[in-house]
């Protein structure tokens, strides 16, 4: 199966190039580069987006969770990320997309002033970072059960190959390559789902019934603690998430505030109803695997495949992981070369900067990779402060007119003092939440303050 699973990984990862080059000849500019010229219409709008966080995190470590935990951590992934597209299709699609921008910083820019923009840039980057440290390292892990390479070299095959698929055609190569991965995404996952559940409801139905009770409540009650972490957990993903610049970014690049629009709660609707599958797998693993060691899908494939489909399944993990991998590096890096390196080194077409910041993060990622389990967990956790730090000020900007700097960058500051507890490990009360909350009145009382002043 090795010999087979290398040359197909082979050809499709050329396919994927072939691709990505000749998709590069659209980008003219930087903002064919980094909004694909504002062009994507409702379908490569809603497969871009649903694409865009549809990796390792919802078919490994979500079906993962699910398999020890049950329902109530569907609310961060896929229910909570799946919410979080439609609520921005909803709210935000409209009105971002009618102020034309190709970052989040420009819109801070506009509304806040240049050092919220500055601000912006340089907290997006770890939260970025750290979350493609993590999808490298785990896809890294998973070729190296099949392949005699160590870990190290293939971080950087990994690594250097996303690179040059990003480079090649930035939004428009990130988005048509993913817009394929995912159709090999979902075709894997409903036959795989098919072998799994014998292809009748009535089997399906028998192996629900088979599932611990424990296992089957969606929201805990018993304990008020329980109930406010899983509230936290939720909004972390459905409304953290809507501030994110690899979303925004699809955004901006639909040919119209309708096409955003819908873009967006098809994408959503799209992954509630395709990431319930492996929801439907860890779910049932007790069923199907009994007592097993190591991750349920790859053992599901194992058992339930031929070495044919095996390959076929395995691809279709790591064509989950390279999209997720290559629509992470091109946003913090959209941020760096349009609000930073633009206006330092004002010699330089945008263009070309803008291949710069996908290189940049791209060795920032690689570095984080290699520093250990423990930074880029460390970084990974930070991803919440996308909601913590910048949700007010999205919010705010978008939907009233009192807009100062100096309030922007304390609400800001205090969010993240607010959900630091989180960040270090205490995780017995919903911080992240309470800082959104409290982060209101902070902003409205601080304007008031320097309007008086």
């Amino acid at each position: 199966m090795e010999s087979l699973l290398l040359y197909s990984l082979c050809i499709y990862l050329l396919i994927i190039l072939g691709m990505a080059f000749f998709i590069s000849k659209k980008t003219e500019n930087e903002e064919e580069f980094l909004v694909g010229g504002r062009k994507f219409n409702l379908w490569l709008t809603t497969f871009c987006l649903f694409a865009t966080w549809f990796g390792a995190g919802t078919l490994i470590t979500a079906t993962d969770e699910v398999a020890n935990e049950g329902l109530r951590v569907t609310a961060l992934e896929p229910y909570g990320a799946g919410a979080c597209l439609i609520l921005a299709g909803i709210f935000f699609a409209k009105p971002l997309w009618e102020m034309k921008l190709m970052t989040y910083a420009d819109f801070f820019k506009i509304k806040f002033g240049a050092r919220v923009e500055f601000l912006s840039v340089i907290l997006n980057i770890p939260i970025y970072v750290g979350w493609i440290a993590v999808q490298i390292v785990s896809l890294a892990n998973i070729l190296a059960v099949f392949f005699p390479l160590p870990v190290w070299s293939l971080i950087l095959l990994i690594s250097l190959f996303s690179c040059i698929v990003t480079i090649s055609g930035g939004m428009w190569s990130v988005s048509i390559t993913d817009s394929f991965q995912l159709f090999i995404i979902v075709i894997g996952l409903i036959y795989l789902l098919f072998k799994v559940s014998g292809g009748s409801f009535e089997s399906a139905n028998s192996m629900i019934s088979g599932v611990a009770n424990q296992h089957l409540t969606w929201i805990p009650t018993e304990k008020l603690s329980d109930t406010m972490k899983w509230i936290g957990l939720f909004c972390i993903s459905a409304l953290g998430n809507m501030t994110g610049q690899d979303l925004g970014q699809r955004m901006f690049s639909a040919r119209s505030a309708k096409v955003a629009k819908y873009g967006c709660i098809l994408a959503g609707l799209g992954y509630i109803i395709i990431g319930s599958i492996p929801v439907f797998m860890g779910l049932t693993s007790s069923v199907t695997l009994g007592n097993f060691e190591g991750s349920v899908i790859p053992n599901l494939i194992k058992i339930f495949l031929d070495p044919i489909s095996a390959v076929i399944l395995t691809i279709t993990i790591v064509s989950s992981v390279i999209s997720t991998i290559t629509s992470a590096l091109l946003a913090p890096a959209s941020m760096l070369s349009h609000n930073y390196l633009t206006h330092k080194f004002e010699k330089y077409s945008t263009l070309f900067l803008s291949k710069v910041g996908v290189v940049i993060v791209t060795l920032i990622s690689v570095a984080t990779a290699f520093a250990g389990e423990d930074v880029y967990s460390l970084l990974e956790g930070s991803y919440t402060m996308g909601f913590v730090g910048f949700f007010v000020p999205v919010t705010v900007g978008l939907y009233s007119k009192k807009l100062d700097e100096k309030a922007c960058l304390i609400a800001i500051f205090s969010g993240i003092l607010i959900w630091s507890p989180e960040f270090f490990g205490y995780n017995d009360f919903p911080y992240s939440l309470i800082a959104v909350v409290l982060s209101y009145p902070i902003y409205f009382l601080c304007y008031k303050f320097f309007q008086k002043s």
